[in-house]
């Protein structure tokens, strides 16, 4: 009997062994796994501001070689020459006489090349060669640019295990104003010489003056 106990008690440390072997597996899972998270995760975001920084380059120098009108992108910075005038009334609202296709395709043309360049996993554009919208307002010129791209993780079943079925998109806006104030200041006073030295001045001066004698009037009623 003594002998049958003693065996037994020899055994029991290998059953525990086996329980360290099974809490070992599991914490080396739930490891492997949260760094497989953390790893899509990080591509995920790189792909997002990867883009956005492209949307971002291209709007701002978009909106600069617009307002220039030049057609250099490469830096997207006024030389001297980019100050002489061009298009003088191009900031009047309707008198705009910019080829907004023709700039709208040097940005375009700008996006495509940087395009892929910097990223780390292989995607697809869902709108290439469509991405500037040259937004014409009654007294602001804005450059849109739309980047939307879909990209799939080099083992598919990565983004499944949290959730994502298929490739991920990544969609960014980025909006940049056609800036030059100073031309826009002598539009407005332009605006208003040219008022002050038509009969419209006239007729909307009496006009004003019509509705500031009702206001007395109904001032001095009330009294």
């Amino acid at each position: 009997m003594k002998k049958g106990f003693l065996t037994t008690g020899r055994h029991r440390p290998d059953t525990q062994d086996g329980y360290l072997t099974i809490e070992a597996a599991m914490v080396f899972s739930v490891l492997f796994f949260s760094l497989i998270f953390i790893l899509f995760l990080g591509m995920v975001l790189y792909q997002h501001v990867n883009l956005q920084s492209i949307a971002v380059q291209a709007s701002e120098r978009g909106s600069v070689i617009y307002s220039s009108r030049v057609k250099d992108m490469s830096a997207g910075v006024k030389t001297l020459d980019d100050f002489l005038v061009r298009d003088p009334y191009r900031n009047v609202p309707f008198m705009d006489g910019g080829n907004k296709a023709g700039y709208s395709a040097i940005i375009n043309t700008y996006i495509d090349g940087q395009m892929g360049r910097r990223d780390i996993i292989e995607g697809s554009g869902q709108n290439s060669g469509d991405y500037v919208e040259v937004e014409d307002y009654l007294i602001e010129k804005r450059i849109k640019v739309h980047i939307h791209s879909s990209y799939e993780m080099p083992i598919v079943s990565i983004p499944a295990m949290f959730g994502q079925e298929g490739p991920f998109e990544v969609d960014t806006t980025v909006v940049s104003a056609v800036t030059d104030s100073p031309d826009f200041v002598r539009n407005v006073d332009l605006a208003a010489d040219v008022i002050r030295q038509t009969s419209v001045f006239d007729s909307v001066q009496s006009g004003y003056n019509k509705i500031q004698d009702c206001i007395e009037d109904v001032k001095e009623l009330l009294q």
